[in-house]
């Protein structure tokens, strides 16, 4: 009983702050249009300068997947440094 009285409290309390956040009557908020001015860049940032300009959707997938492959490139790297100075690096074996 002491669980669902709990779990209803929560609702409660849930309700109640969402409600607050609306209370004030403010209009609704206006869409962001904020663009890079390409002016001034060169090379890459012009690139992703462009990408996020006309399409973030795509600009966002991009960024994600090249922050992979540099995480990634990382992780060898260190693991190439660390077999050269002699650490043993491998996957830990896990016995439950």
């Amino acid at each position: 009983m002491k669980r669902y009285m709990v779990l209803i409290l929560n609702f409660f309390f849930l309700a109640v702050s969402s409600n607050l956040a609306f209370a004030e009557g403010v209009a609704k908020a206006e869409p962001l249009q904020k663009t890079i001015d390409l002016a001034k860049l060169t090379g890459l940032n012009y690139f992703f300068a462009s990408w996020y300009n006309d399409n973030m959707w795509l600009y966002a997938i991009m960024v994600t997947a090249i922050m992979g492959v540099i995480g990634l490139v990382i992780a060898l790297v260190t693991d190439i440094i660390l077999k050269m100075i002699g650490m043993e690096v491998h996957k830990m074996e896990h016995h439950e």
